[in-house]
Protein backbone atom coordinates (compact mmCIF):
# COMPACT_ATOMS: atom_id res chain seq x y z
CA UNK A 1 0.00 0.00 0.00
CA UNK A 2 1.40 3.36 -1.04
CA UNK A 3 1.23 5.95 1.71
CA UNK A 4 0.60 9.57 0.88
CA UNK A 5 3.71 11.60 1.45
CA UNK A 6 3.30 13.88 4.42
CA UNK A 7 3.72 17.59 3.55
CA UNK A 8 5.04 19.69 6.44
CA UNK A 9 2.65 22.38 7.64
CA UNK A 10 5.17 25.18 7.03
CA UNK A 11 5.21 24.30 3.31
CA UNK A 12 1.41 24.35 3.11
CA UNK A 13 1.38 27.72 4.90
CA UNK A 14 3.95 29.16 2.49
CA UNK A 15 2.01 27.97 -0.58
CA UNK A 16 -1.21 29.48 0.78
CA UNK A 17 0.57 32.75 1.54
CA UNK A 18 1.92 32.93 -2.02
CA UNK A 19 -1.53 32.23 -3.47
CA UNK A 20 -2.95 35.09 -1.37
CA UNK A 21 -0.26 37.40 -2.79
CA UNK A 22 -1.21 36.32 -6.32
CA UNK A 23 -4.81 37.24 -5.57
CA UNK A 24 -4.00 40.69 -4.17
CA UNK A 25 -1.41 41.98 -6.65
CA UNK A 26 -1.70 42.32 -10.42
CA UNK A 27 2.05 42.38 -11.18
CA UNK A 28 4.46 39.56 -10.32
CA UNK A 29 8.16 40.20 -10.85
CA UNK A 30 10.86 37.53 -10.97
CA UNK A 31 14.33 38.60 -9.82
CA UNK A 32 17.43 36.41 -9.59
CA UNK A 33 19.08 36.63 -6.19
CA UNK A 34 22.12 34.41 -6.69
CA UNK A 35 24.40 37.42 -7.31
CA UNK A 36 22.63 39.96 -5.11
CA UNK A 37 23.82 41.02 -1.67
CA UNK A 38 21.37 40.14 1.12
CA UNK A 39 21.59 43.68 2.47
CA UNK A 40 20.45 44.96 -0.92
CA UNK A 41 17.23 42.99 -0.66
CA UNK A 42 16.65 44.16 2.92
CA UNK A 43 17.27 47.81 1.95
CA UNK A 44 14.95 47.57 -1.06
CA UNK A 45 12.24 46.03 1.13
CA UNK A 46 12.41 49.13 3.36
CA UNK A 47 12.31 51.51 0.38
CA UNK A 48 9.28 49.74 -1.13
CA UNK A 49 7.43 49.03 2.10
CA UNK A 50 3.69 49.27 1.43
CA UNK A 51 4.29 49.26 -2.34
CA UNK A 52 5.84 45.86 -3.03
CA UNK A 53 6.29 42.51 -1.27
CA UNK A 54 9.50 40.48 -1.72
CA UNK A 55 8.96 36.78 -1.12
CA UNK A 56 11.90 34.38 -1.25
CA UNK A 57 10.69 30.79 -1.27
CA UNK A 58 11.88 27.48 -2.59
CA UNK A 59 11.24 27.09 -6.31
CA UNK A 60 9.11 23.97 -5.73
CA UNK A 61 6.77 25.96 -3.46
CA UNK A 62 6.58 28.84 -5.93
CA UNK A 63 5.58 26.42 -8.68
CA UNK A 64 2.95 24.74 -6.50
CA UNK A 65 1.47 28.15 -5.64
CA UNK A 66 1.30 29.10 -9.33
CA UNK A 67 -0.41 25.80 -10.15
CA UNK A 68 -2.96 26.29 -7.37
CA UNK A 69 -3.66 29.91 -8.37
CA UNK A 70 -3.98 28.90 -12.04
CA UNK A 71 -6.72 26.39 -11.22
CA UNK A 72 -8.85 29.00 -9.43
CA UNK A 73 -8.11 32.21 -11.35
CA UNK A 74 -8.07 31.01 -14.98
CA UNK A 75 -5.45 33.67 -15.79
CA UNK A 76 -3.35 33.52 -18.95
CA UNK A 77 0.39 32.86 -19.24
CA UNK A 78 0.91 31.44 -15.75
CA UNK A 79 2.66 28.41 -17.25
CA UNK A 80 5.09 30.76 -18.98
CA UNK A 81 5.71 32.53 -15.68
CA UNK A 82 6.51 29.18 -14.04
CA UNK A 83 8.93 28.34 -16.86
CA UNK A 84 10.91 31.55 -16.25
CA UNK A 85 11.59 31.12 -12.54
CA UNK A 86 15.29 30.31 -12.01
CA UNK A 87 16.68 28.21 -9.19
CA UNK A 88 17.48 31.07 -6.81
CA UNK A 89 14.86 33.75 -7.16
CA UNK A 90 12.52 36.05 -5.34
CA UNK A 91 9.00 36.85 -6.43
CA UNK A 92 8.05 40.51 -6.05
CA UNK A 93 4.34 41.30 -5.83
CA UNK A 94 3.28 44.87 -6.61
CA UNK A 95 0.64 47.10 -8.16
CA UNK A 96 3.26 49.67 -9.17
CA UNK A 97 3.89 50.38 -12.84
CA UNK A 98 6.71 48.07 -13.90
CA UNK A 99 8.77 50.82 -15.51
CA UNK A 100 8.51 52.90 -12.34
CA UNK A 101 9.69 49.90 -10.32
CA UNK A 102 12.59 49.39 -12.71
CA UNK A 103 13.66 53.03 -12.19
CA UNK A 104 13.62 52.54 -8.41
CA UNK A 105 15.84 49.45 -8.75
CA UNK A 106 18.26 51.28 -11.05
CA UNK A 107 18.59 54.24 -8.67
CA UNK A 108 19.66 51.92 -5.84
CA UNK A 109 22.88 50.44 -7.12
CA UNK A 110 25.35 48.84 -4.71
CA UNK A 111 29.08 48.24 -4.89
CA UNK A 112 29.97 44.76 -3.62
CA UNK A 113 33.12 42.64 -3.18
CA UNK A 114 34.40 40.40 -5.95
CA UNK A 115 33.05 36.87 -5.55
CA UNK A 116 35.45 33.89 -5.34
CA UNK A 117 36.01 31.81 -8.47
CA UNK A 118 34.20 34.29 -10.70
CA UNK A 119 35.33 36.37 -13.65
CA UNK A 120 35.56 40.05 -12.83
CA UNK A 121 33.63 42.35 -15.22
CA UNK A 122 35.86 45.32 -14.29
CA UNK A 123 39.47 46.16 -13.45
CA UNK A 124 40.10 45.82 -9.72
CA UNK A 125 42.29 48.45 -8.04
CA UNK A 126 43.63 48.72 -4.50
CA UNK A 127 44.26 52.38 -3.64
CA UNK A 128 47.38 53.67 -1.93
CA UNK A 129 47.12 54.46 1.77
CA UNK A 130 46.58 53.02 5.21
CA UNK A 131 44.81 49.65 5.17
CA UNK A 132 44.09 49.83 8.90
CA UNK A 133 45.34 46.24 9.16
CA UNK A 134 47.92 45.38 11.85
CA UNK A 135 51.27 43.85 10.97
CA UNK A 136 51.51 40.11 11.04
CA UNK A 137 50.59 37.27 8.72
CA UNK A 138 48.23 39.50 6.74
CA UNK A 139 51.18 41.35 5.21
CA UNK A 140 52.34 38.16 3.50
CA UNK A 141 48.79 37.70 2.16
CA UNK A 142 48.90 41.17 0.65
CA UNK A 143 52.36 40.62 -0.83
CA UNK A 144 52.01 37.04 -2.01
CA UNK A 145 48.31 36.77 -2.88
CA UNK A 146 47.75 40.17 -4.49
CA UNK A 147 51.39 41.30 -4.98
CA UNK A 148 50.72 44.63 -3.37
CA UNK A 149 53.63 47.00 -2.61
CA UNK A 150 53.45 47.52 1.16
CA UNK A 151 55.26 49.20 4.04
CA UNK A 152 54.80 49.44 7.80
CA UNK A 153 53.86 52.77 9.38
CA UNK A 154 52.69 53.24 12.97
CA UNK A 155 52.17 49.49 13.34
CA UNK A 156 49.73 49.27 10.41
CA UNK A 157 50.17 48.22 6.80
CA UNK A 158 50.22 50.88 4.10
CA UNK A 159 49.86 50.35 0.34
CA UNK A 160 52.62 52.41 -1.30
CA UNK A 161 50.83 53.12 -4.58
CA UNK A 162 47.56 52.48 -6.43
CA UNK A 163 47.77 48.92 -7.72
CA UNK A 164 45.64 47.02 -10.20
CA UNK A 165 45.26 43.46 -9.00
CA UNK A 166 42.96 42.16 -11.77
CA UNK A 167 42.06 43.16 -15.30
CA UNK A 168 38.58 42.82 -16.75
CA UNK A 169 38.02 39.14 -17.59
CA UNK A 170 40.46 37.79 -14.98
CA UNK A 171 39.43 35.04 -12.59
CA UNK A 172 39.33 36.03 -8.91
CA UNK A 173 40.30 32.96 -6.93
CA UNK A 174 39.18 32.15 -3.39
CA UNK A 175 42.25 33.55 -1.61
CA UNK A 176 42.30 36.73 -3.68
CA UNK A 177 38.59 37.34 -3.04
CA UNK A 178 39.12 36.88 0.71
CA UNK A 179 42.01 39.36 0.86
CA UNK A 180 40.19 41.94 -1.28
CA UNK A 181 37.18 41.68 1.04
CA UNK A 182 39.48 42.07 4.06
CA UNK A 183 40.78 45.30 2.51
CA UNK A 184 37.22 46.54 1.99
CA UNK A 185 37.52 46.62 -1.81
CA UNK A 186 34.05 46.64 -3.44
CA UNK A 187 34.59 47.02 -7.20
CA UNK A 188 31.53 45.21 -8.57
CA UNK A 189 28.31 47.04 -9.38
CA UNK A 190 25.30 45.13 -8.09
CA UNK A 191 21.84 45.98 -9.37
CA UNK A 192 18.50 44.32 -8.68
CA UNK A 193 17.26 43.54 -12.16
CA UNK A 194 13.87 42.30 -13.30
CA UNK A 195 14.36 38.92 -14.97
CA UNK A 196 10.74 38.43 -16.03
CA UNK A 197 7.34 40.00 -15.35
CA UNK A 198 3.74 38.77 -15.39
CA UNK A 199 1.10 41.51 -15.45
CA UNK A 200 -2.43 40.23 -14.98
CA UNK A 201 -1.98 37.65 -17.72
CA UNK A 202 0.39 39.60 -19.96
CA UNK A 203 4.06 38.67 -20.23
CA UNK A 204 6.76 41.36 -20.28
CA UNK A 205 10.27 39.96 -20.84
CA UNK A 206 13.49 41.57 -19.68
CA UNK A 207 14.47 42.84 -23.15
CA UNK A 208 11.28 44.92 -23.35
CA UNK A 209 11.62 46.37 -19.86
CA UNK A 210 15.21 47.45 -20.43
CA UNK A 211 14.81 48.58 -24.03
CA UNK A 212 16.38 51.90 -25.06
CA UNK A 213 13.10 53.68 -25.85
CA UNK A 214 14.66 56.68 -27.62
CA UNK A 215 16.72 54.45 -29.92
CA UNK A 216 13.67 52.26 -30.57
CA UNK A 217 11.57 55.29 -31.57
CA UNK A 218 14.34 56.53 -33.87
CA UNK A 219 14.65 53.10 -35.48
CA UNK A 220 10.87 52.89 -36.00
CA UNK A 221 10.72 56.38 -37.52
CA UNK A 222 13.61 55.61 -39.87
CA UNK A 223 12.10 52.29 -40.93
CA UNK A 224 8.71 53.98 -41.51
CA UNK A 225 10.21 56.66 -43.73
CA UNK A 226 12.18 54.10 -45.73
CA UNK A 227 9.10 51.90 -46.14
CA UNK A 228 6.99 54.85 -47.34
CA UNK A 229 9.68 55.88 -49.82
CA UNK A 230 9.60 52.39 -51.34
CA UNK A 231 5.79 52.22 -51.23
CA UNK A 232 5.34 55.51 -53.10
CA UNK A 233 7.44 54.13 -55.95
CA UNK A 234 5.15 51.12 -56.38
CA UNK A 235 2.71 51.16 -59.35
CA UNK A 236 -0.43 50.75 -57.22
CA UNK A 237 -2.57 52.72 -54.78
CA UNK A 238 -3.48 51.63 -51.24
CA UNK A 239 -6.77 53.03 -49.95
CA UNK A 240 -5.59 52.90 -46.31
CA UNK A 241 -2.62 55.10 -47.20
CA UNK A 242 -4.70 57.84 -48.83
CA UNK A 243 -3.66 60.52 -46.35
CA UNK A 244 0.02 59.69 -46.80
CA UNK A 245 -0.31 59.99 -50.59
CA UNK A 246 -2.07 63.35 -50.18
CA UNK A 247 0.62 64.65 -47.84
CA UNK A 248 3.36 63.59 -50.23
CA UNK A 249 1.59 65.16 -53.22
CA UNK A 250 0.97 68.38 -51.26
CA UNK A 251 4.60 68.54 -50.23
CA UNK A 252 5.83 68.08 -53.80
CA UNK A 253 3.28 70.63 -55.09
CA UNK A 254 4.48 73.14 -52.50
CA UNK A 255 8.07 72.74 -53.65
CA UNK A 256 7.09 73.19 -57.32
CA UNK A 257 4.97 76.21 -56.47
CA UNK A 258 7.88 77.82 -54.65
CA UNK A 259 10.25 77.19 -57.53
CA UNK A 260 7.95 78.46 -60.25
CA UNK A 261 5.98 81.31 -58.68
CA UNK A 262 7.77 82.29 -55.53
CA UNK A 263 11.25 82.81 -54.37
CA UNK A 264 11.39 79.13 -53.58
CA UNK A 265 14.63 77.38 -54.11
CA UNK A 266 17.12 79.85 -55.40
CA UNK A 267 19.68 78.56 -57.81
CA UNK A 268 22.71 80.73 -58.06
CA UNK A 269 23.78 81.02 -61.69
CA UNK A 270 27.09 82.62 -62.29
CA UNK A 271 26.64 85.30 -64.89
CA UNK A 272 29.36 85.63 -67.43
CA UNK A 273 30.59 89.08 -68.18
CA UNK A 274 29.74 90.17 -71.75
CA UNK A 275 32.66 89.97 -74.03
CA UNK A 276 33.88 93.33 -75.21
CA UNK A 277 35.19 93.33 -78.74
CA UNK A 278 38.52 94.88 -78.89
CA UNK A 279 38.66 97.56 -81.53
CA UNK A 280 41.79 98.03 -83.51
CA UNK A 281 43.26 101.47 -82.90
CA UNK A 282 42.24 103.87 -85.68
CA UNK A 283 45.05 104.93 -87.89
CA UNK A 284 45.63 108.61 -87.71
CA UNK A 285 45.27 110.31 -91.11
CA UNK A 286 48.49 111.62 -92.28
CA UNK A 287 48.56 115.34 -91.90
CA UNK A 288 49.64 117.36 -94.89
CA UNK A 289 51.81 120.24 -94.31
CA UNK A 290 50.01 123.15 -95.76
CA UNK A 291 51.19 126.70 -95.88
CA UNK A 292 49.43 129.95 -96.44
CA UNK A 293 49.33 129.22 -100.05
CA UNK A 294 47.30 126.16 -99.52
CA UNK A 295 44.57 128.04 -97.81
CA UNK A 296 43.80 130.05 -100.88
CA UNK A 297 44.58 127.49 -103.47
Amino acid sequence: MIKNKHIPQWKIDEINHLVDLFRNYKNIIVIEVAHINDMQIQTMRKILRGKAVFRMSKKSLQLRAIEQYKSEAKKKSLDELADHIPGQSSLVFTNLDLFELKKIFMKNEWMVPAKPNEITPVDIWVPAGDTGLPTGQVISELNMTLRLPTRIMNDTIYIREDTRTHKTGDLVNVKQAAVLKKLGITPIESLIKIHFAWCDGEIIPEEILYMDIEKFEQDVATAYREALAILFEMPFFLEDMKEDYIRKAASEASVLNSIIFGEGIQVQIKKEKPKVEEKEPEKEEEKEDVGIGGLFG
